[in-house]
């Protein structure tokens, strides 16, 4: 399982920032704080404390038990009440903290969806999504485009570099294909030893047209599409977010 090994690590190397920059301009752009919110694939609750800590009632959903662990002990010390849910994204459970028709908004940051890789994923998440939304209610999610993966040409991305930890990441990405590759190896100093370490995830590009079948799929539309800076996203963006919302019944 991914995300297993590798979630201290994620941690200490502050890869959750980028959710947490994302959250925090989603927040700012918003019209109204948002009552109920749902963050799926939350890893160790970037987004989910941004929202808690503004005043939402938040459920984070992640498969990973590691990352689930560390995003507790982070809403701990910060006092915060969110609901953590171990659940895949792709077949979320029948679950009294998850009551149909009940969230204003659900986030899904940091290219989480991209890990799904079979071709209904997407159409999956997006049923769930739109079961769960209001009317109304948005999903704001972003992903790696097809332009930003054909840039993952076989270099090491030197993620950390600190005293007791060194986290490198090798891009690759197979156009025959269409799956990208980040190879995470790090170094961990324990003591007198360092450690090795390594863990592989796979992505795929969406494209736009796969993106609005699949929140058709869930009732939903989509509205705007961004880069982070939350400026119109060209099409050769190599990240874009998606802003969609359900249908008013």
């Amino acid at each position: 399982m991914i995300y297993h090994d590798y979630a201290p690590i994620y941690h200490a190397a502050g890869q959750a920032a980028f959710g947490t920059a994302l959250a925090q301009i989603i927040l700012a752009h918003l019209p109204v704080l948002p009552q109920r919110t749902l963050d799926l694939a939350c890893g160790t609750g970037a987004a989910a404390l941004v929202l808690a800590a503004a005043g939402a009632t938040v459920v984070g959903v992640d498969s990973s038990p590691a990352m689930l662990a560390i995003a507790r002990e982070q809403a701990h010390q910060r006092r915060l009440a969110i609901e953590w849910i171990e659940a895949d994204i792709r077949a979320l459970p029948d679950d009294p903290r998850l009551p149909p028709g009940s969230f204003d908004l659900c986030t899904s940051l940091f290219d989480s969806l991209n890990h799904l890789t079979d071709d209904d994923d997407l159409a999956k998440v997006c049923r769930a999504v739109g079961r769960l939304l209001r009317p109304g209610g948005q999903f704001i999610f972003d992903l790696n485009t097809l332009a930003g993966f054909r840039t993952w040409h076989e270099y090491d991305q030197v993620l950390f570099d600190g005293r007791d930890l060194l986290v490198v990441n090798r891009l690759h990405f197979d156009e025959h294909q269409q799956r990208a590759y980040g190879r995470f190896v790090w170094f961990q100093r324990r003591g007198e030893r360092w450690w090795r370490g390594e863990e592989t995830h796979c992505e795929r590009p969406w494209s736009d047209a796969q993106i609005a079948a699949a929140l058709a799929a869930g009732g939903l539309r989509l509205v705007m599409r961004l880069t982070p800076q939350w400026t119109p996203a060209t099409e050769d963006a190599p990240r874009v977010v998606y802003i969609s919302e359900k249908y008013a019944e």
